[in-house]
């Protein structure tokens, strides 16, 4: 039993173990993969966003192209149509929209700020302390770039994250720029965020239930094993157990047969010679001498010790006539020696139990009634023997002093024999209790009739 335990704990350990490293190992590949592939996506839609921006400049150029390149640097006229064409650019919704600045910072259009217009804005610093007309300048001056920086959403009213594309006008020192918010960026890479993190949770949920499914199976089956491997030692147990009562009960019926058959025999032929000679000692007008008498006298009595002895150990009543009989004479005799009555009721039926169900209910009888005469004081016995609702039952009730049946109490002077009959009952699936109180003692023995059944029926079969 202990090294299935161990076994099943080397299991549950195993699995355990492996669950927690296929956890992490998953979980752990799983953000991995996961932050890869939102750095990639978000890699893929910011190209997208900054090819659109490019079109929408390239688109806007185009449009002034015309104006701009033909007239020179002091023609205000065609600047200020060419700053209300810039202004009347719109694209996705209010936040698509392009704006002018010169090389100075001064605002030249600006469709949805129009307060900026013919204000310097060189030193404007942004949130994260830059400046941004200058890093937008310097990337239109360098070719057209981009720049990611706070700016308010017109749509939103709210400052959101902006990537801005410039280009730059030479002849004119202008930097056109335009713009696109990425909280839409951000929306969607944080609801592919969450879905992984759902797919992860899921994953390591599966995982969970996986390894909590495996323990109790594994729990399970060690418990199932477990226990039929002590049903099995325990009904080794009670066989042996029972073959040692059926050995000493054959011991038991051996000496009693020996006894009576035997030694008795020869102390009663004795007392047939002495009777002899007595009947001779009579005839020849002699005194009987007292040793001889006193011979007499003690040879009776060893002859009935010895058969009592021989019918303590196994009387052959119970063999021969069956339990009913035998409860009879074991109760006659107890009343004879004791003085106490004794009521016995029973089933009219002759030879209804198998053997070694007799014995059983004859020892839990004779241990009674020894224990009655030793410890109760009682000065009423009833024994009932009946059989109901598919159980034999046996009851020995006395009216005496009782005794404490709590497993504290102290019941060496007859406890042994009780666990000894309790043992007997169990072997045959039976019950066995005692209560006891101030008003005397019950001790209740109950065999299931399907002990005994297929012997019943067998019995009726001969009967018949």
């Amino acid at each position: 039993m202990i090294l299935s335990i161990r076994l099943l704990f080397i299991a549950v350990l195993q699995v355990v173990i492996t669950s927690i490293i296929t956890y992490w190992l998953v979980a752990d590949e799983y953000i991995e993969l996961s932050e890869q592939s939102l750095e990639t996506l978000e890699s893929i839609m910011i190209e997208q966003k900054q090819q659109q921006l490019k079109n929408y400049t390239s688109i806007a150029i185009s449009a002034v192209e015309h104006l701009y390149k033909p007239s020179d640097q002091d023609n205000t006229v065609v600047k200020s149509l060419v700053a209300d064409i810039f202004d009347s650019m719109l694209y996705s919704g209010d936040d698509g929209y392009f704006f002018v600045y010169d090389g100075k910072g001064v605002s030249i259009a600006h469709p949805k700020e129009p307060f900026r217009i013919g204000k310097n804005f060189w030193e404007l610093e942004n949130a994260k302390g830059e400046k941004t007309i200058q890093i937008l300048l310097e990337n239109a001056k360098a070719g057209g770039g981009f720049y990611r920086y706070p700016w308010l959403k017109p749509s939103l009213q709210k400052v959101s994250e902006k990537m801005g594309y410039s280009v730059y006008l030479a002849n004119w020192d202008w930097m056109v720029g335009t713009g696109v918010y990425l909280d839409d960026v951000n929306s969607q890479l944080s609801i592919l965020q969450d879905e992984i993190d759902q797919h992860i949770n899921k994953t390591k949920q599966i995982i969970l239930l996986v390894a909590i499914s495996s323990i109790f199976i594994i729990f399970l089956f060690g418990l199932i094993v477990n226990l039929n491997q002590k049903k099995r030692t325990d009904l080794k147990i009670s066989e042996l157990g029972q073959k040692i009562i059926n050995l000493q009960e054959e011991e038991r019926r051996y000496f009693s047969r020996e006894l009576h058959d035997g030694i008795v025999q020869i102390l009663v032929s004795i007392k047939y010679s002495l009777e002899a000679t007595s009947i001779f000692l009579k005839k020849a007008e002699q005194t009987k001498p007292a040793p001889l008498e006193h011979a007499e006298t003690n040879l009776v009595t060893a002859i009935q010790e010895i058969r009592r002895i021989s019918h303590h150990l196994h009387p052959r009543i119970l063999d021969e006539l069956g339990l009913s009989a035998a409860m009879d004479s074991l109760s006659k005799e107890f009343s004879q020696r004791t003085g106490v009555f004794v009521n016995v009721t029973k089933p009219a039926v002759r030879k209804l139990l198998p053997d070694h169900i007799n014995t059983t209910l004859y020892r839990v009888v004779q241990e009674s009634l020894n224990n009655i005469e030793k410890h109760a004081n009682a000065s009423y016995v009833a024994i009932h023997l009946s059989i109901q609702n598919n159980w034999l039952t046996l009851l020995v009730k006395d009216d005496g002093s009782g005794f404490d049946t709590s497993p504290e109490a102290d019941t060496s002077g007859f406890g042994i024999g009780l666990r000894n009959l309790a043992e007997r009952v169990e072997y045959h699936s039976g019950k066995f209790d005692i209560s006891s109180s101030k008003k005397g003692t019950t001790i209740r023995a109950e065999i299931p009739t399907a002990s005994f059944v297929n012997y019943f029926n067998q019995s009726n079969i001969e009967a018949a």
